[in-house]
């Protein structure tokens, strides 16, 4: 009877779904500055002869810029309109490289925080001004990304785009801000929280490969890997926003529903891991990462109780799940198994598979201003509008298949995918294992 036990598959376990929220955060508000009539007589129309028809240029996207909001002018138009504005003040930058914005020119940029309105920093610093910017072409896509319907297959890859590209903005931005003069911050442009803001934005951007992986029905050692890594991003947000300037100065809404997702992801990723082992035969490992599911499932119920039904709704049918489950497995390891149940710290960490990373927008790079437009290429509004993605870093292409290591099949298949398929991927994606990856879940 024992053998015979062991041998019986335990009841595979429903899938869980969670929607919770996800964040998006508004634009900076800056004040009016006479740009164009403080840095006209600046001008050298020898060296720079269409020098005023630049300037009447800037100030017109800078009055535009600073008046759009999500509401009124839609999130594409904001992001459109701050990338033509950035590229603008770029060349401003090198254009006015050595007039003395502050005793000279009396053109001081005041910008305020996004979640303490109140706050303000006055620079005199095209580079201030240029990062700021890029804060509101930010928050434009985690708008834009959050506007998509995620049970939508087209959508939620959008989405997905769109959260990738808010993270490889922020990343621009603190390139700005750690190389620049100025030494005061209003809290939301600050290291810390534009470290925890990219990181937010990217396990937005995993979360939705994981709930595609979820609703294609993909095979649970999969989606636990996926859930792994959302889990792991949740929780480098949380402990970055622990600052105690970021505790006082951001959004409690905002730090709760970062809480909320790490502890239903660290649920969730024992959820479905618990179903390898327990076919595997590691019932007693099986009923215990289950136990720290329910647990973790319940404490994110808890923390939104105070929330909309509708929201609640989503943390408790994952508790439920879970909760299922583990009386299921438990009562047959009782029963049947008698396999020890291991305490949950003593188990080993479960793999993690991320299939995100930055992604820089082609609205950044913007030309130097001397040279011609080129007629092979989009300008800086068209590559606004067509917004397409690069890798971050500007590395190469991945090497080709030929180049590629048979390590790359047997990560693809220690995922869940067969070996013909992994290859296959690979193959397609010219040996990138993350590409390939994102393509099988995908497929």
């Amino acid at each position: 009877f024992f053998c015979q036990g062991r041998s019986r598959p335990p009841p595979r376990p429903r899938r869980c779904q969670p929607t919770a929220p996800m964040l998006a955060f508004n634009v900076k508000t800056t004040e009016p500055v006479p740009v164009e009539e403080r840095l006209r007589r600046h001008v050298d129309t020898s060296r720079f002869p269409s020098g005023h028809a630049f300037l009447k240029d800037l100030q017109g996207w800078r009055e535009k810029m600073r008046s759009q909001r999500f509401g009124t002018n839609g999130a594409e138009a904001v992001r459109d309109g701050q990338l033509r504005y950035y590229a603008l003040a770029t060349h401003a930058e090198h254009h006015f490289r050595t007039v003395d914005l502050k005793n000279e020119a009396k053109v001081v940029f005041r910008w305020y925080d996004t979640f303490s309105t109140r706050r303000f920093v006055d620079q005199p610093d095209w580079a201030f001004e240029r990062a700021s910017v890029l804060f509101n072409v930010a928050g434009a896509l985690s708008y834009l990304a959050t506007s998509q319907e995620r049970g939508d297959p087209e959508q939620i890859k959008l989405a997905c785009r769109y959260f990738q590209e808010a993270s490889g903005v922020i990343n621009e931005l603190r390139k700005i801000a750690s190389s620049a003069s100025w030494l005061s911050f209003t809290p939301d442009m600050t290291d810390d929280f534009l470290e925890a803001l990219s990181c937010i934005m990217l396990a937005q951007a995993q979360k939705c490969f994981y709930e595609k992986a979820v609703a294609d029905g993909r095979s649970h050692a999969i989606v636990a890997k996926l859930a792994a890594e959302c889990a792991a991003l949740y929780q480098d947000a949380g402990l970055k926003l622990k600052a105690p300037l970021l505790q006082e100065a951001i959004s409690s809404e905002w730090l709760a529903v970062v809480d909320w997702n790490r502890a239903l992801f660290d649920g969730v990723q024992n959820y479905y891991a618990a179903t390898a082992l327990g076919e595997a035969g590691e019932y007693g490992a099986c009923v215990s990462r289950l136990t720290h599911a329910v647990n973790r499932t319940a404490e994110a119920v808890n923390m939104c109780q105070r929330h909309s039904a509708a929201l609640q709704k989503q943390f408790r049918d994952a508790h439920a799940l879970a909760k299922d489950a583990h009386a299921k497995a438990k009562k047959d390891n009782d029963s049947i198994y008698f396999d020890r149940v291991p305490p949950y710290a003593t188990l080993p960490k479960l793999p993690r598979h991320a299939l995100v990373k930055p992604l820089r927008p082609e609205g950044l790079d913007v030309p130097p201003p001397e040279a011609p437009p080129s007629p092979e290429k989009p300008d800086i509004i068209g590559a606004a509008a067509a917004f397409g993605a690069a890798s971050l870093d500007g590395t190469p292409p991945p090497p080709s298949f030929d180049e590629a290591s048979s390590a790359g099949v047997e990560d693809l298949v220690a995922m869940g995918f067969s070996k013909e398929a992994a290859s296959a991927a690979l193959a397609q994606c010219k040996g990138s294992v993350q590409e390939a990856a994102a393509l099988l879940v995908d497929s």
